[in-house]
């Protein structure tokens, strides 16, 4: 899943050989990657959670490492170069993984989706933007995948950034109409007409809604 299909592809050259390690990642407030919330995601086959994290980056070296991992480990994601691009240009806005575990580290084999989101005033209201969501790419489009829900949950953790910063709504643009429309987001009026990209939000008024729906779903 991920809204920016229309843009250019950029040349990107990954660091090479780099190993797939874990760090630590530090739950405090200074200036340091943290911890932000426990989640679930679950097994296809037995049903049951599968215990995982959302970390939210601060493009510090190590970030900048897990990026450039990423680049590798996920070299059949088409998409995964103009990500970097986004993380290398991004530092103003947030930056969040939804890895494996519950203990404060995370390796980059762990990671299972991944997004950006940044707030925007938009007629004068103030909004969260979704630049994109991508799963990893074991699990995205692949119906024989073990694992569900990391797609579902990086959703879930940009709602939730939204109600936390007063944000009156989530707004995104994508080609995956069924994803948004199940997870109950509204379309909203094309530009152009012909576009395969159509506009997608949720009001504040159904933050609460989707939280809940989720957490359910999950056991959160």
């Amino acid at each position: 899943m991920i809204n920016i299909q229309n843009l250019p592809k950029r040349n990107f050259t990954p660091t090479k050989n780099i190993p797939y390690d874990g760090f630590k990642k530090n739950n405090t407030l200074s200036f340091t990657s943290k911890h932000t919330m426990n989640v679930n995601l679950k097994n296809s086959a037995t049903k049951s959670t599968i215990s995982a994290q959302v970390v939210e980056l601060d493009y510090s070296p190590n970030d900048d490492r897990l990026i450039s991992n990423l680049n590798t480990l996920w070299s059949k994601t088409q998409f995964m170069d103009i990500i970097s691009d986004f993380y290398h240009r991004g530092k103003n806005k947030k930056f969040f993984v939804i890895a494996l575990g519950n203990d404060n580290k995370i390796e980059t084999t762990g990671v299972k989706s991944i997004l950006q989101v940044e707030n925007k005033q938009e007629n004068g209201e103030r909004i969260c933007k979704i630049d994109f969501i991508q799963s990893a790419p074991e699990i995205a489009d692949n119906k024989t995948s073990s694992i569900r829900g990391a797609g579902e949950i990086a959703l879930y953790t940009a709602v939730d950034y939204a109600k936390k910063t007063g944000c009156k709504k989530v707004a995104l643009a994508s080609t995956n109409n069924g994803f948004y429309e199940k997870a109950g987001f509204q379309m909203g009026e094309k530009k152009e007409p012909l576009s395969a990209i159509s506009p997608y939000y949720l009001t504040e008024k159904d933050y609460n809604s989707f939280l809940n729906r989720v957490r359910e779903k999950y056991s959160i």
